[in-house]
């Protein structure tokens, strides 16, 4: 059994016209242990699938399907038992630490609160522990840490201590929210080697939603890539990059920055993102590709297997050389 089971989880607020849909049918797997990438641009639906996971949704929003955390669904669980649950199974970390860590409190009142409130243990038992967070995080004098205030932290460090936050009740599964999005690129790497490392050190499983391609190259097993609230291309990571099958995909590694072409422009995708407010008709990405035919307008694609381990909602599959010749007559491209 996966740790953690998303069935075609549906999540809509109402609105006074039709209901707004955030999340489309996305289905996920992330097994104990696993290195998992959540990928795509702003507005997604990455976050708010997250964020499912610990029973945290949208004020007024709706949710069908089922979110499996260790076989329980979370979107039938009560208040009560989703706080056994957040911290202790699962625990997430946001992109910026100064929104999750209070200024006004000291790092160690934000680590031992928590550890007193989830498990029966003294003062000074916490304030140990605590010690042992910081240290794992690799935090310099970690005791003198405790009576610091997050301001007193770089970004880098406070970005680790709002990790220590998160793994202090030893959950489980780890959600990272664009943890590394404001981060410099050494800081960024710094981060990442962390989360690699406790990742092996505990047995952790991680979630790490991004929508930098780039960062999932050396860190996920597995990658998702999500538009527009839908999942449109899974597959396991280094098989995903190397060879794209969806044209989004596609589009969102072109845009990297490439070492091979220092001084000419970077490759923007054309248009704007879909949101659930202007979501068209058809697969979302159609207005973009380059690659779309009548099909792809009016007709949502289903995700379905594309050989082992990798699944695609196109209905082109243009990057599928079976597929090439029939696409040159149909697009001219």
């Amino acid at each position: 059994m996966s740790l953690l089971e998303i069935d075609d989880l549906r999540i809509s607020l109402p609105t006074d016209g039709a209901p707004r849909v955030l999340v489309d049918g996305v289905s996920l797997r992330v097994n104990e242990g696993e290195f998992v990438g959540l990928a795509g641009e702003s507005g997604s639906g990455k976050t708010v699938t997250a964020l499912s996971a610990l029973g945290f949704l949208p004020n007024g929003s709706s949710a069908t399907g089922e979110v499996r955390l260790d076989g329980t669904d979370v979107l039938t669980m009560s208040p009560k038992q989703l706080r056994g649950v957040r911290g202790q199974t699962v625990a997430m970390v946001f992109q910026d630490p100064m929104t999750s860590l209070h200024p006004m409190l000291s790092i160690e009142t934000q680590l031992t609160e928590q550890l007193r409130a989830h498990q029966s243990i003294s003062k000074r038992a916490a304030q140990d522990r605590a010690v042992q967070l910081l240290d794992l995080v690799r935090i310099p004098n970690a005791q003198h840490a405790l009576s610091a205030f997050p301001h007193h932290f770089s970004g880098g460090m406070r970005q680790r201590i709002a990790i220590a936050s998160a793994l202090a009740c030893d959950p489980r599964l780890l959600i990272a929210d664009e943890i590394t999005t404001a981060l410099d690129v050494t800081v960024q790497a710094g981060i990442l080697e962390l989360l690699q490392q406790i990742r092996r050190d505990t047995g952790m499983a991680v979630v790490f939603i991004t929508h930098d391609l780039g960062v999932m190259n050396v860190t996920a097993d597995s990658l998702y890539v999500m538009y527009s609230g839908r999942v449109v291309e899974h597959g396991v990571t280094r098989d995903v990059l190397a060879a794209p099958r969806h044209p989004y995909t596609r589009a969102l590694i072109d845009a990297l920055p490439n070492a091979h072409n220092l001084g000419e422009p970077l490759v923007a995708i054309p248009g704007d993102a879909a949101t659930a407010e202007n979501r068209p008709s058809g697969c979302a990405f159609h207005p973009r590709c380059a690659f779309a035919v009548d099909a792809c307008r009016t007709d949502v694609p289903a995700l379905r297997p594309v050989g082992t381990e990798r699944e695609l909602a196109c209905h082109v599959d243009p990057f599928d050389p079976a597929d090439r010749v029939t696409l040159l007559v149909e697009t001219g491209v």
